[in-house]
């Protein structure tokens, strides 16, 4: 993948991130679960860097979708700064264009997550 396609990716998912971000303390602070307005409070007092530890031990992912997100998107950034993004973290086979752009998260080629749901 060339340098241009790479920066094109780096900028959707940035782009993403901060919105999912937003989206996240947003659901944070208008949930009615009192530690849920903390952990907001927490957030925004933090540093975004921060945020996926500061919640991780907070949160149920399955229980908020923007969180869940957050974890894909953050993957997906830290693999493009290690030389990895667009390739299949268990195969490292070339992952599919078509797939990427459609989300650009993916982390596995077909073959490797049907190999990880059957087993």
């Amino acid at each position: 993948m060339n340098s241009d396609t790479t920066r094109h990716f780096q900028d959707q998912l940035q782009s993403e991130l901060t919105a999912v971000r937003k989206a996240l303390l947003e659901e944070l602070k208008q949930s009615s679960q009192k530690f849920a307005n903390e952990l907001a409070k927490s957030l925004e007092q933090s540093s975004p860097s921060e945020w996926l530890d500061i919640a991780a031990t907070q949160l149920n992912p399955q229980q908020y979708p923007n969180f869940q997100r957050l974890l894909k998107l953050e993957a997906a950034l830290c693999q493009i700064d290690i030389g990895q993004f667009g390739y299949c973290c268990d195969c490292e086979t070339q992952l599919n264009m078509a797939e990427l752009k459609a989300d650009p998260t993916i982390q596995r080629c077909n073959s490797c997550c049907q190999k990880r749901h059957t087993s």
